[in-house]
C-alpha cells in the first residue's frame, strides 16, 4: 500500500505498437511523471489496469475517483472528451494538455491547455508548467470551472431573484 495520490492519465492510446501508444507513453515518461514527482503522484492510464472486470466502469471509476486527472486532447480523440466530460460534472481537479502543433476544440478553448512538444525545450516547458498548476492545486484547494458547473452556475443565477 502506497500513500502516493494518484493521477489518471486520460489520453489516445491505440494498439501496442501503434504512433498514438508511442506518444502517450513518451508524455507518460518524459513530462508527466517528471511534472508529479516531487508532488508524489502516481500515474496511471486505462491499459494500465489490470483488474477483472468491465474496462468502462473501470476507467469511469478512475475518472471521477482519481485525485488528478491529466487530459491529453491530441488527436480530439472522443472517448477522451467523453472522459473528461466525465470529470467535469464531479467538479474535481484536471489539467488539459495538448500536442504544440493541433488546436483547441472551440467548446473547451477558453480553458486553460498547456500545449507540449517531445523535444527537450518543448517537454521541459510543458513539465514546469503542469508542475506549476499542481503546486497551486496543493497550495489553494482551488475550485475547478469546466463547462458543466459554469453552465450550472448560469443556471442558478438566472432562475434566482
Amino acid at each position: 500500500m502506497t500513500d502516493d495520490k494518484e493521477c489518471f492519465f486520460i489520453s489516445p492510446i491505440g494498439e501496442e505498437g501503434s504512433d498514438e501508444r508511442d506518444r502517450s507513453d513518451k508524455v507518460i515518461e518524459y513530462i508527466l511523471k517528471e511534472a508529479l514527482a516531487e508532488y508524489d503522484y502516481t500515474v496511471i492510464r486505462a491499459d494500465h489496469m489490470d483488474e477483472p472486470g468491465s474496462i468502462t466502469n473501470q476507467v469511469i471509476q478512475k475518472t471521477t475517483d482519481s485525485d488528478l486527472v491529466i487530459a491529453d486532447l491530441t488527436g480530439h480523440n472522443p472517448n477522451v472528451f467523453y472522459e473528461l466530460a466525465v470529470r467535469h460534472a464531479t467538479g474535481e481537479p484536471y489539467i488539459q494538455i495538448i500536442d504544440s502543433e493541433e488546436s483547441i476544440p472551440f467548446d473547451i478553448n477558453d480553458f486553460r491547455t498547456i500545449k507540449y512538444g517531445l523535444d527537450v525545450e518543448a517537454a521541459d516547458n510543458a513539465i514546469n508548467q503542469i508542475a506549476e498548476q499542481v503546486s497551486k492545486l496543493e497550495e489553494d484547494g482551488q475550485e475547478f470551472g469546466n463547462p458543466i458547473s459554469q453552465s450550472a452556475n448560469l443556471e442558478s443565477l438566472l432562475s434566482s431573484d
